[in-house]
């Protein structure tokens, strides 16, 4: 298991505009300061989200690289569930402000992946319209942090609960040797770190405070021993960024839906979704417990994001074909 503690503050700090492949013109507006996006009622926004543009280009060589992966794993006997997250812009779009607004184009940039990642016959669950629903049925909960590109834990459980389900109507996995994690009742927590406050100036931040936020504590034997997303029994394994990682209860969840153990592997988002791919499939864990199901997670604004661009991957990134062959030799049996 992989695990880190940076934030994707952290993982972007230093980077100017350029460096993400965004336009380096600024409004005047002082809505969007530095990296960061300042919304109503006390939302933030990150810039990389880009609402504003969609490349096509971009588009078409991302979805091929993953859907190649997908096909390579799969007559490897190792199905794919892609989990794409979607940005927060979209699930809270009534704050953004007036310079930082959804063009047509890149509006359709979920549903256009959607179409071409199940275009092969992949399991790609609606996690947006998951998400749209449940602000509907709830509309007091809050499934995304205000001041953190993150979603929270309680967003986390929405996707986790409607992925979980596809997947088991989907799959026939073997019964599971454990179960999964038995989560318990809320507990209220205060984010110690919220990636866009942090890039704030200092006027800005005593505006705002640290969130509040709830997670559910885990229960039973899971919670006074090694958290069962560790086990080395798991057959389903969770490969993906920040938004994966344990204190959002992402993978937990996934658990306690499919009641089976679920390894994870995760990384900060600029390492690269096809990168850690690979360590993972490099790693001892899969070769000691080849996984039946492979959930691989990204980001909605991945998908403009191919295995070569250094503006989004940087020291990770690499040709197409380099990782396609890279995967091909690493699920070789």
């Amino acid at each position: 298991m992989i695990q880190t503690k940076l934030s994707r503050r952290m993982a972007l700090a230093g980077m100017g505009a350029a460096s993400l492949g965004l336009s380096t013109a600024r409004p005047a507006q002082a809505s969007i300061m530095g990296m960061v996006v300042v919304g109503g009622d006390g939302w933030l926004y990150p810039v990389w989200d880009e609402v504003r543009n969609f490349d096509q280009n971009r588009f078409n060589a991302a979805i091929k690289a993953i859907n190649g992966a997908v096909a390579i794993m799969k007559r490897a006997g190792i199905e794919t569930v892609i989990s794409l997250t979607p940005v927060k812009s979209r699930t809270y779009p009534e704050f953004m402000p007036a310079d930082f607004q959804w063009s047509p184009a890149a509006l359709k940039r979920y549903q256009l992946s959607l179409d071409a990642l199940r275009q092969p016959g992949t399991l790609v669950p609606d996690l947006d319209a998951a998400m749209r629903n449940a602000r509907k049925s709830n509309p007091a909960e809050q499934f995304f942090f205000k001041t953190d590109t993150h979603w929270t834990p309680v967003g986390a459980e929405v996707c986790a609960a409607t992925l979980s389900r596809e997947m088991l109507a989907k799959f026939r996995l073997p019964a599971s040797a454990k179960p999964g994690v038995m989560l318990g009742e809320y507990i209220d927590m205060i984010q110690s770190k919220n990636d866009l406050f942090e890039q704030l100036p200092a006027a800005e931040k005593a505006k705002l405070g640290r969130e509040r936020y709830k997670i559910r504590r885990e229960a039973g034997p899971s919670a006074q021993n090694a958290s069962l997303i560790e086990d080395d029994v798991a057959d389903v394994e969770l490969i993906g960024n920040s938004y994966t990682q344990p204190k959002y209860g992402y993978s937990q969840a996934i658990s306690r839906g499919l009641n089976r153990p679920v390894g994870l592997t995760w990384r900060v988002h600029q390492y690269g979704s096809y990168a850690i791919l690979l360590e993972y499939l490099k790693s001892a864990s899969f070769k000691q417990m080849r996984p039946k199901v492979v959930i691989w997670d990204f980001e909605e604004i991945d998908m403009e994001g191919p295995p070569e661009m250094k503006d989004f991957w940087g020291e990770h990134a690499m040709a197409t074909d380099a990782f396609l062959g890279a995967v091909q030799k690493a699920v070789a049996v």
